[in-house]
């Protein structure tokens, strides 16, 4: 079957015979199937190749599947490079001054199990067996962010348009992970915390929590971890209205500083802020480069990395 036929079925149903699609895009040709399906002077037929093509994610759900997408988007002509190219290129022709609240390389902490009076940022320090990263220090209060991958959980056990208010790891790091914690419990503070709407998408982040353990926004993320500006860019809309597929995700200078491992492997990790689509959450991927089109919410592969404000 040509595989224009295959992208048009992803408009209609969400259904589709993944592993056939997958095996399909990867046969020799594919790439010169879909560049002479879309430049036909049909411009019906591109807008529907596009808006398939730019919803992929949704359903495959893979990394190969997203890594298959940039090479697509390469053969159509569409201007668009690669995760770790793009961090190259920032950094040898376009580099930033690294902002004074980015984080710096992590420094373990003298006096393990203790924070002291005013922790430096960026230290990391031996809290009841689990090392926290100091993120920043305000009314004698310290943001602590576990320095590695505690665990992988779904965001939540059921795939459905769900917010952070009511997902089920919200639940759990609030229940269960914070039961399980020692003599830091009695000193983290209560925390009040926005859950904005994914800036690029416009997918509903939903109501304000009060939280004791939670994870990172894409804004606090990038507010802690170095700021290049590239979030705060507005995401340009193909004449269909969708939008446009070069942006998936914010590959800049500070990808290596948002890295981290569970166990001795890098992996990724799951942000509080939705996704593309509400059934859908944002993430922070193997390299460093955050993919605020997320993945699906119950994806059990998703890294944990708890957070929270320790009274100093």
């Amino acid at each position: 079957m040509k595989i224009h036929a295959y992208f048009a079925d992803l408009t209609r149903n969400k259904f589709v015979d993944e592993s056939e699609l997958i095996k399909i895009l990867a046969e020799k040709g594919a790439l010169g199937c879909l560049k002479d399906a879309i430049t036909k002077p049909d411009s019906e037929r591109e807008i529907a190749v596009k808006r398939a093509v730019s919803k992929l994610p949704r359903f495959l759900n893979s990394d190969e599947a997203n890594d298959m997408l940039y090479s697509f988007a390469a053969a159509l002509g569409w201007k668009i490079t690669k995760p770790q190219q793009a961090v190259n290129a920032q950094q040898t022709v376009m580099p930033r001054p690294q902002p004074p609240q980015a984080v710096d390389a992590p420094q373990k902490s003298a006096a393990s199990g203790t924070l002291g009076v005013n922790p430096a940022i960026g230290s990391v320090h031996n809290l009841d067996g689990i090392d926290w990263r100091v993120l920043s220090v305000e009314n004698n209060k310290a943001l602590l962010i576990s320095e590695r991958i505690l665990e992988k959980r779904p965001y939540n056990v059921e795939w459905k348009d769900i917010t952070w208010e009511n997902c089920t790891l919200r639940k759990y790091l609030n229940g269960e992970f914070l039961n399980k914690l020692g003599a830091v419990k009695s000193a983290i503070a209560e925390t009040r915390n926005a859950n904005p709407n994914n800036t690029w998408y416009g997918a509903a982040g939903g109501n304000a929590t009060t939280d004791k353990v939670f994870l990172l926004s894409l804004y606090e993320l990038v507010k802690y971890f170095g700021d290049s500006g590239d979030l705060a860019n507005k995401r340009r809309k193909d004449n269909s209205g969708d939008v446009d597929i070069n942006g998936w995700s914010v590959n800049d200078q500070y990808n290596s500083a948002r890295m981290s491992k569970y166990g001795n492997e890098a992996s990724w990790w799951w942000l509080r802020s939705p996704g593309f689509y509400g059934d859908t959450a944002a993430r922070v991927y193997t390299d460093g480069a955050v993919y605020v089109s997320g993945r699906d919410v119950n994806n059990g592969t998703g890294g944990v990395r708890p957070a929270l404000w320790l009274n100093l």
